[in-house]
């Protein structure tokens, strides 16, 4: 009889134990060697940029687990899938008077259901946004700036976070670059850091053959189906006209943080020669993307972009 009652409890707590496993969610990138990579720290991006805004407001407010996480839209995942699901995307939920047509109506605060979500509630709807926020978030200290930050990009037009105006109503989103990251020629473990030092700051490279890494998102088109696809390489802002041109291959890929800290897979790879270059030396990189969509081919960053955000793409020699 003693032996069954200890066999009964261990039983039991194996059948409890792995319940508990069953019911644990299951990171898809535990088993995925993640590269280590330096990104711009968030509270050194423009304030107010949309990088920005996803950096401190959407990711870490929305994207709680169950809620906008990929769960339901909006999507707040990474920048590119915040920024397509919001802006002139249909809303469908409304308030009893129909007064909003989009999530995000560029130029109008007022008109745009995001700001209405998170100033008041609406009858009848899930409650007033964030429904909850995790412990330790800053939001409950920090939101009528966070708001005034929204409302204030709204009302700027809502651009991307390249300085990339808002397509018109149903019209395709030009691609966005989410990642950039650079290494030794032939190596995909040991990234190249970025300086240290107050802003977005330079990644720092040897004088020798460097692989450039970019991780492309579009709203309509597989990342792998980008043509006419390549990297521009200048000592100046303003001489892309006469810049060395590198071609962008597709490759296995590897698995390393995006610009929102989330690990993502880059497929896209160039190798640009630096071997002729002195310590100290700095270079502007502009890469080049076509969707088969846009007009015409999407410079990303561009003569546009905030000058912070344009320095999250320069290499600078050891």
């Amino acid at each position: 009889m003693r032996k069954c009652l200890v066999y009964s409890v261990i039983v039991g707590l194996a059948v409890l134990a792995w319940s508990c496993k069953k019911d644990e969610a299951i990171n898809p990138y535990d088993a995925i060697v993640i590269v280590e990579n330096d990104n711009p720290q968030v509270d050194n991006l423009p304030m107010g940029n949309f990088a920005w805004l996803h950096n401190k407001i959407f990711k870490p407010t929305c994207a709680n687990s169950g809620c906008h996480d990929g769960t339901f839209e909006p999507h707040f995942n990474t920048i590119a899938s915040a920024y397509v699901s919001i802006v002139n995307h249909p809303v469908i939920s409304n308030d009893a008077a129909f007064s909003f047509v989009y999530r995000v109506a560029p130029g109008s605060a007022n008109g745009s259901l995001l700001v209405e979500r998170l100033t008041n509630e609406i009858p009848n709807s899930s409650g007033m946004m964030p429904l909850q926020t995790e412990p330790g978030s800053d939001w409950p200290a920090n939101a009528a700036n966070y708001i005034a930050q929204i409302e204030s990009w709204i009302n700027n037009g809502a651009k991307d976070m390249y300085g990339n105006a808002a397509p018109g109503a149903g019209g395709d989103f030009p691609p966005q670059v989410n990642g950039f990251l650079a290494f030794p020629e032939g190596n995909t473990t040991d990234a190249y850091p970025r300086e240290d030092g107050i802003g977005t700051t330079p990644i720092l490279v040897d004088a020798a053959e460097v692989d450039l890494w970019m991780l492309i998102e579009d709203d309509n088109t597989l990342p792998q189906n980008m043509t006419s696809t390549s990297v521009k390489i200048a000592t100046s802002t303003d001489s892309f006209a006469a810049a060395d041109e590198y071609p962008t291959s597709v490759q296995p890929g590897l698995t390393a943080l995006d610009f929102s800290n989330s690990p993502a897979t880059f497929i896209h790879r160039t190798t640009i020669d630096l071997s002729a270059a002195s310590s100290g030396d700095y270079f502007f990189v502009r890469t080049y993307w076509d969707d088969g969509v846009q007009p015409s081919i999407t410079e990303i960053p561009n003569d546009g972009s905030n000058a912070a955000i344009s320095a999250i793409f320069i290499l600078k020699v050891n």
